[in-house]
């Protein structure tokens, strides 16, 4: 059987799935049955810091999904791209009893999981004051939050408001901190990599590169944000591939260890992660929408798949889709070797293909849709709208 076990900082995970700091970490009793249902380990919801503990309180609704019910055969069926706006800043816990809650979790997770706090200041002063806290604690792990998504609108400087902090709050807390730590970073900014090396240079043990972005649902009936009328957090699924673009840069750019998880819906994701360098891969909607048991299934499916792959630990293939990677300039360019035919056997005649072929290429015949060679451009687009997969590319030998 694979080995999913990796280790930062000589703190071992039993596998790469990490818990995101989202509802479903909220307190001891849903962080158990986090690692009980399979995660690694799990992170807590962020305690901020006094100067911004009104986002102790949550509005009410917090939560809005687009394109979520309405896929096909839901619920029995679920999409693989939809959006869930939020507003839900950090954990509702005061100082005392944040603390309380985290040994409380580490009572009952024991060594079956890696338990990670996590923080998030305003001030230098107040970083240094949340880190000698939590070193009290019992957690295994700390996460510097650099990151909230909507901080700036909150009207107080730290999250992705506090960019521009980020090196002197990252030395300020490694000076003070006992406890190996990682500093999730906001994609917010003109170049997360430039920041990832400032996390690396003031003494970082990871960094994360998975926090969400903010935006705004808009109801055209009341020309009014819902549910709530201020900028959330807005992420799913569909955002997979900017994470992905993410981790391979930093990968290429720093020498620490890189947790990752925009997007992360199901195990497949977790391997492209890890193939584009990640160590750990969090996932907070995913676990969210499908429940805490669905992280046991995503390690047993990794596991399995890897096993018929041959990789007998995450290091194997770690980093390999790297390589693969280049840059824009580096594509071949009008290939001549490549064309598109449709399959008239498998063709409905629904036309869905005419109207998404801008080059008029496509006709339709009796027996089916019929692409002119002279005119096609082999740009794709038919084969990717088309419901019963009847075009194809072909390679034409030379």
């Amino acid at each position: 059987m694979a080995d999913l076990s990796v280790e930062i900082s000589g703190v071992k995970f039993k596998n790469p799935i990490v818990l995101g700091s989202a509802t479903p970490t909220m307190n001891a009793i849903q962080m158990k049955k986090g690692i009980d249902g399979g995660a690694g380990s799990a992170i807590a919801k962020s305690l901020f810091g006094e100067a911004g503990k009104f986002g102790r309180d949550f509005p009410r609704p917090r939560f809005k999904l687009a394109d979520y019910r309405e896929y096909p055969g839901y619920p029995e069926t679920l999409p693989h791209a939809f959006t869930l706006r939020s507003l839900e800043e950090c954990s509702a816990f005061d100082y005392p009893t944040y603390v309380d809650d985290i040994n409380e979790t580490k009572d009952l997770i024991k060594d079956d999981g890696v338990l990670i706090a996590s923080l998030s200041g305003s001030s230098l002063e107040e970083w240094a004051e949340m880190c000698e806290l939590i070193n009290t604690s019992n957690a295994d792990f700390v996460e510097l939050n650099n990151s909230c998504p909507f901080a700036a609108d909150m009207g107080v400087k730290m999250g992705s408001g506090a960019v521009d902090m980020t090196y002197e709050a990252v030395k300020t807390c490694a000076d003070v901190l006992k406890k190996p730590f990682s500093v999730k970073i906001t994609p917010q900014t003109n170049n997360p990599v430039d920041i990832a090396k400032q996390v690396e240079a003031a003494g970082a043990h990871a960094v994360n590169m998975s926090a969400r972005f903010s935006g705004i649902m808009l109801d055209i009936e009341t020309a009014s944000p819902t549910p709530f009328g201020a900028m959330g957090g807005y992420g799913g699924p569909y955002l997979i591939g900017y994470g992905l673009k993410l981790v391979s840069q930093a990968a290429r750019a720093i020498n620490i260890p890189i947790i990752a998880g925009l997007g992360v819906w199901d195990w497949r994701d977790i391997v492209a992660y890890t193939m584009c360098g990640a160590t750990l891969v969090q996932s907070a909607v995913g676990v969210m929408l499908q429940g805490h048991k669905v992280t046991g299934k995503w390690a047993e499916s990794m596991s399995a798949w890897m096993d018929g792959k041959g990789y007998a630990s995450l290091d194997d293939m770690r980093g390999i889709a790297l390589p693969n990677i280049v840059t824009t300039k580096d594509v071949p360019r009008k290939p001549q070797n490549i064309k598109a035919a449709i399959d008239t056997d498998k063709c409905t005649r629904c036309g869905v293909c005419l109207r998404s072929c801008f080059y008029d290429a496509i006709t339709l015949t009796k027996v089916g849709a019929v692409i002119n060679q002279e005119k096609c451009d082999v740009c794709g687009m038919c084969v990717e709208v088309c419901p019963e997969h009847a075009p194809k590319l072909y390679n034409v030998q030379a």
